[in-house]
């Protein structure tokens, strides 16, 4: 196919016959999912009859503004906006089509920061005390222990676990896709790490595993990610325990993780973070109290403890009359 015969061919026609099965030849089945999926509810209704060689810049911009209005949002929005980018780059790419790009110089939404729900301390202790029983208990205990991936505990075996030192390696992902449940490495390459259990959560995944009989398979058995993720949520609504998500109980664990003082580098490379950025954007907030303790010090180094530090030998007697009037008169 020619350059020109390609833009005249539509957008709708290049993502469906050309783009995607590409993609699904490279990529996880999963994130190819996710791309079909927006750009079935977002760039085909507006796009899909679209030639090539049709889209325009200003056309692109206006179906970002209206798509922002919608329930998709700004995060919607930007996702099927990449998906389009790459469909049209994709394309001038393969049949070497020069053009100006439609897609360059659009100005998205403004995303709301994310801030995931997380549990305290406290309640996350009441959370895994409540799990006691449950049929998934052994899953929830490693989620909150090594802040890992959902898929990376997914993945987990029991010959996995070393009973002597707690170590866990943390080298695949199991995911549910349109082809059925599919291993995959970790998500980036610095993402295979170990994990080590702490004793508390080890002695009681010892005590399940000796329980079940010594199993040998997986950890969640013959279930999948969802019916895990389903039993647990269940388990912990019918007992009025803390709500949490599998992707949260990471978070949690990150978060706690950088208020117990854990130098952002450890907490990287322990959640498998390719880009230590990641880490500081979600979980180093400055809190408070070390928003306390950092004026203190910046106090006591040049400023002075106190108001009389600050201010000896200076007459602070108020005369009524702002310095500025007093000037005038």
């Amino acid at each position: 196919m020619n350059a020109a015969e390609a833009m005249a061919m539509t957008v709708g026609r290049i993502a469906l016959e050309h783009y995607l099965p590409e993609k699904r030849r490279r990529r996880r089945a999963n994130t190819v999912d996710g791309y079909e999926s927006s750009i079935r509810c977002h760039v085909l209704p507006r796009w899909g009859e679209k030639p090539l060689g049709e889209v325009t810049r200003d056309d692109v911009q206006r179906w970002v503004d209206e798509l922002g209005g919608t329930p998709a949002g700004p995060g919607g929005t930007e996702k099927a906006y990449k998906c389009l980018r790459q469909i049209v780059r994709w394309a001038m790419d393969k049949w070497g089509i020069y053009m100006a790009d439609p897609t360059r110089g659009i100005e998205l939404p403004r995303k709301r920061a994310y801030r995931p729900e997380t549990l305290t301390q406290r309640r996350l202790k009441r959370w895994i005390r409540g799990m006691v029983g449950c049929e998934c208990e052994a899953t929830a205990i490693l989620q909150s222990a090594l802040g890992c991936r959902p898929g990376e505990n997914y993945h987990l075996e029991w010959p996995d676990i070393n009973w002597r030192t707690g170590a866990v390696p943390l080298d695949g992902s199991l995911q549910e896709t349109s082809e059925g449940l599919m291993d995959y490495p970790t998500k980036t390459a610095k993402g295979e790490r170990t994990g080590y259990l702490p004793p508390w959560a080890l002695d009681r995944l010892h005590q399940i595993w000796v329980e079940l009989g010594r199993p040998k398979g997986r950890i969640i058995g013959c279930l999948s990610p969802s019916q895990v993720a389903y039993r647990i949520r269940a388990w912990a609504e019918k007992r009025r325990l803390p709500k949490v998500t599998m992707k949260n109980l990471r978070h949690t664990w990150g978060t706690l993780a950088a208020q117990a003082g854990v130098a952002i580098q450890d907490c990287a490379a322990m959640m498998g973070h390719s880009d230590i950025q990641t880490t500081y954007r979600y979980y180093y907030a400055l809190t408070a109290a070390q928003a306390r303790r950092a004026q203190r010090k910046v106090a006591r180094a040049v400023m002075g403890k106190t108001c009389e530090d600050m201010y000896a030998g200076v007459d602070l007697r108020f005369t009524g009359v702002p310095a500025p009037m007093a000037r005038a008169a």
